[in-house]
């Protein structure tokens, strides 16, 4: 009888599981070609253009000019999905980029995804291909995926500096963090997440005993059998302390560490070295990482509560939302949506977002080009521009419509 009973309960758990549609979405758009590509740049395989100039990141090591370089190229990428990012310099030397996607329920409880992107060995050359410009890629995937959505909570797309000069840019965060009494409810940190040479689909997950780090690392187990991702985990416990997810542990708040096989046997060959190039990949490995990560980040976001199964069906007009923040400095966000229209036979509209001042003086050109229906985000960084008040205007198709904005310095 008992062992009927267990069955029962067996079958009744797997029939009323249920996949989110929302979760599975954002694992499908995971993009190989696009994270080599963010690979590629990071680490010196192809120029890169970083403010309107043509640059090469020959090295992120913390005393390369390089490493300035990619701080500006992250956060560049990060506005370039609507994102507010911002770099918080915390020494004459560190600089952190991170950009906070601000959540709709709950706007006040975050969620961290992390990757440090400064990098060794101490020289003119240091690709970094695996160390971390992988982990680093896959947090701009994920801003890339996530500025597309809405979700309950609030996330945060960070990128460490000085992680290999001793956790330096995390400890600075996590302190800052703790000192404003923020409410971190749980951190995923990748670091090297490319490097598979035997192709067994081996990982780690490294946690503790901190608050929701143990739940954290149940997650990730869950999302990789619940959406038959296929890394073969193994949970670590207590785990290593030499990435940047040790600081959120000293200071109180949960977190995890997704990495290659670190204690498994198969570490990158070429750690700390200037061979460590995105030649070494083993690409689908990396694909399978970065959506287990992107699928985890997902579910703790809340997406399963969300109605954004499909974000363009539910869109039925043309609107403009009031930017946010609002009053600003200087970067802020700027949401409007297009309904699905077909002229023609062709999909598509026409959409031209620009900003004026109180003179009707046009001084910024966001948005010009054809759009499908969706839902979209753009980041206006007003830097250079005086305090005051402004105007955002959008024209797409018929309609138009206008909303005021200040600017506070």
């Amino acid at each position: 009888m008992k062992k009927l009973i267990v069955a029962l309960l067996l079958i009744s758990i797997t029939e009323t599981f249920s996949q989110s549609p929302v979760i599975q979405q954002i694992i499908n758009s995971v993009n190989r070609d696009s994270l080599i590509y963010f690979v590629r740049e990071l680490s010196g395989n192809v120029p890169t253009t970083i403010n309107d100039t043509l640059r090469t990141i020959l090295s992120r090591n913390y005393n390369q000019p390089g490493k300035n370089l990619a701080a500006a190229y992250l956060k560049q990428k990060l506005l370039s999905y609507g994102l507010p990012a911002v770099i918080q310099f915390y020494s004459s030397s560190g600089r952190n980029v991170y950009a906070v996607q601000t959540g709709n329920q709950f706007p006040n409880k975050k969620y961290i995804l992390c990757a440090h992107f400064d990098d060794m060995p101490n020289g003119t050359i240091a690709p970094g291909a695996d160390d971390n410009a992988s982990g680093t890629a896959a947090v701009i995937e994920a801003a890339r995926i996530f500025s597309n959505y809405s979700f309950p909570y609030t996330l945060v797309y960070a990128l460490w500096d000085e992680e290999e000069t001793g956790l330096v840019g995390s400890n600075y965060f996590a302190t800052q963090a703790a000192t404003n009494g923020d409410s971190i409810l749980g951190v995923i940190n990748l670091d090297m997440i490319a490097w598979d040479s035997d192709s067994n689909d081996v990982a780690e997950i490294h946690t503790n005993n901190t608050t929701s780090s143990l739940y954290l690392a149940d997650k990730l187990t869950d999302v990789n059998t619940e959406y038959n991702i296929g890394v073969s985990l193994n949970v670590i416990n207590p785990g290593t302390s030499a990435s940047d997810h040790s600081p959120f542990w000293s200071k109180g708040y949960g977190a995890v560490l997704l990495i290659e096989a670190y204690y498994g046997g198969d570490f990158n060959a070429y750690y700390h070295t200037t061979n460590d190039l995105i030649q070494n990949f083993n690409q689908p490995y990396y694909l399978k990482m970065t959506k287990l990560a992107l699928g985890t980040f997902a579910d703790l976001a809340g997406a399963d509560l969300t109605d954004v199964e499909n974000i363009t069906e539910s869109i039925t007009d043309y609107r403009l939302e009031q930017n946010y923040p609002n009053p600003f400095n200087p970067v802020t966000t700027i949401k409007y949506a297009i309904p699905k229209v077909t002229l023609s036979g062709v999909e598509g509209t026409r959409v031209i977002l620009k900003v004026y001042d109180v003179l009707g003086t046009e001084v910024a050109t966001l948005v010009n080009e054809e759009k499908p229906a969706g839902n979209y985000n753009v980041s206006f960084d007003a830097s250079l521009l005086s305090s005051g008040i402004y105007f955002y205007k959008l024209l797409a198709g018929s309609f138009i419509d206008s909303k005021k904005m200040i600017l506070i310095k």
